[in-house]
């Protein structure tokens, strides 16, 4: 793959997440084929998300993994940016003293990590390297995944915790520890507010998932990972008392506040789409063969297109003219021509946001740096014809070639 350069500091920290999140560790649950939709099938028998699993029901966060006075802002979920071509399905969590996207930190221990109620940890993943390290050349640290089970039907996860207490650690025993990836589905009892591990100033990911609330927004859930289409709104299953504390932090101000992950509309371009005859059992680079077409995670107003596959990278890009709009685009619509072009982040100066500090307001703009065009074409099977056109100007660009790709829900 060739390597184009990035649009803001924060794509290192979404780079590292993504395949984690969807990558590897797909290979590692249980068939969960019945877990997305139905209540009472995630009960029957113990097995949830996870595997053997106890209980029912939801709760509502007392407790958050990380003191809200040590973060300095949130990030919501839906963000489209590199190999996160599909909106991501976690918020991330960012501590005071971050001072770039990196992972790497002298400071390990600097924060707390707590269990937010009583429950299991089922799943320990550990990093060694990222899996997209075929074109990451970047520094990586070790760091680990943490699933909290609450019952069969309600779970938290983090991700990229940098190191775990000796009383969790001794519990647990990786499959193949001496992989670039070792993973253990463990059952380790937790009590709310037990420190399990720390983590330094960097980024982390933070996800609720609710397996008796499927997104109805994701038509087809079995196209992406299992967790994503029972993934909810971090700020609806937390106390009033913590809402009020971790609100200020977060970079949303619209409903929904902890962000948007499906954005399926039948019949239309919005959304997401996957490449025809691709290998599902195929998780290496699984991104490629991806497409998105949603809107901005924190300036909802502007059009998002992210691409598996733009030049050799995965890119996500603003529109000119932020139209049309993809949820009125149909087949009637014919070939629909789109310019891209990159883009930043504002506060209300007009200055260029960091990506890692707290910014009331932020808007989006698209830069003057126009990267190519796409066409889309809705076909009368509800396939969707697409071609991109690296460098090229709508002008430069009068139709389809024999270089277009056929895409499905």
């Amino acid at each position: 793959m060739s390597k184009q350069k990035g649009f803001a500091p924060i794509a290192a920290i979404i780079i590292l997440a993504v395949v984690l999140v969807g990558g590897v560790m797909f290979l590692n649950r249980p068939d969960i084929k019945n877990q997305t939709g139905h209540e009472e099938s995630s009960r029957q028998g113990g097995q949830g998300l996870y595997g053997q699993c106890e209980g029912s029901g939801t709760t509502k966060l007392k407790t958050f993994p990380i003191e809200p006075k040590d973060i300095e802002l949130i990030t919501p979920m839906g963000r489209v940016q590199d190999s996160h071509v599909t909106p991501t399905d976690h918020q991330y969590i960012i501590p005071k003293g971050t001072k770039s996207g990196s992972i790497i930190t002298a400071e390990p221990k600097k924060y707390q990590i707590k269990a937010p109620f009583d429950g299991y940890i089922v799943n320990v993943e550990l990093f060694k390297e990222p899996v997209e390290s075929a074109y990451r050349k970047d520094p990586y640290a070790n760091n680990y995944l943490v699933v909290f089970e609450y019952s069969c039907d309600f779970y938290v996860r983090l991700i990229h915790i940098d190191t775990l207490s000796d009383e969790i650690n001794s519990q647990v025993k990786f499959d193949d520890p001496n992989s670039q990836h070792p993973y253990a589905n463990p059952r380790i009892k937790v009590k709310e507010g037990e420190v399990i591990g720390t983590v330094g100033p960097h980024s982390f990911d933070f996800q609720i998932m609710d397996t008796t609330k499927p997104d109805e927004n994701i038509l087809k859930p079995e196209n992406i990972d299992p967790w994503t289409s029972v993934t909810v709104d971090s700020f609806d299953y937390v106390t009033d008392s913590l809402k009020n504390e971790l609100l200020p932090k977060n970079l949303r101000t619209k409903e929904p506040l902890g962000g948007k992950v499906g954005y399926d509309k039948e019949g239309t371009l919005a959304g997401n789409w996957f490449q025809v005859g691709r290998d599902r059992n195929e998780r290496n680079e699984y991104w490629t063969q991806n497409l998105s077409i949603v809107y901005d995670h924190i300036d909802d107003s502007q059009i998002r297109i992210s691409f598996g596959d733009f030049g050799g990278y995965p890119k996500a890009f603003g529109v000119k003219g932020n139209t049309p709009d993809p949820k009125d685009v149909t087949k009637s619509s014919g070939v629909v021509k789109y310019e891209l072009y990159k883009f930043d982040y504002h506060d209300s100066s007009g200055k260029v946001w960091d990506t890692i500090s707290f910014v009331d307001g932020l808007v989006s703009k698209n830069t003057s740096e126009m990267a190519g065009v796409v066409l889309f074409e809705l076909q009368a099977d509800g396939k969707l014809k697409m071609e991109t056109f690296p460098g090229k100007s709508l002008e430069g660009v009068s139709g389809f070639t024999s270089k277009a790709v056929m895409y499905e829900r």
